[in-house]
């Protein structure tokens, strides 16, 4: 049951369930490349679909000198006790 309490519904294929890991950051940002190892990351088990860490992004941008983010939209994190009623979907824009 506890591994439960960190997943939720996979926004994209709608079957399978996010969880908490770690992944490589890799965009493009103002004609430069940006990598970024062992960013906090949730990875559906079905479909592969990722979200990276709203509060990871957030501090990302703010090194990177990008503030349009609020930081109240993050994911919470493992050691957060998780509802999924409050889980919002991170933009797949960046």
């Amino acid at each position: 049951m506890s591994d439960q309490l960190f997943t939720y519904s996979c926004p994209y294929c709608q079957i399978g369930y996010c969880q908490p890991g770690q992944a490589t950051y890799v965009r493009m940002h103002e004609n430069m490349l940006v990598s970024v190892p062992d960013l906090p990351v949730w990875t559906c088990d079905i479909c592969g679909y990722q979200e990276f860490d709203q509060e990871a992004i957030v501090n990302l941008e703010a090194l990177l000198g990008v503030s349009d983010a609020a930081p109240d939209t993050q994911r919470p994190r493992p050691s957060d006790s998780f509802d999924t009623t409050t889980a919002r979907r991170a933009n797949r824009d960046r």
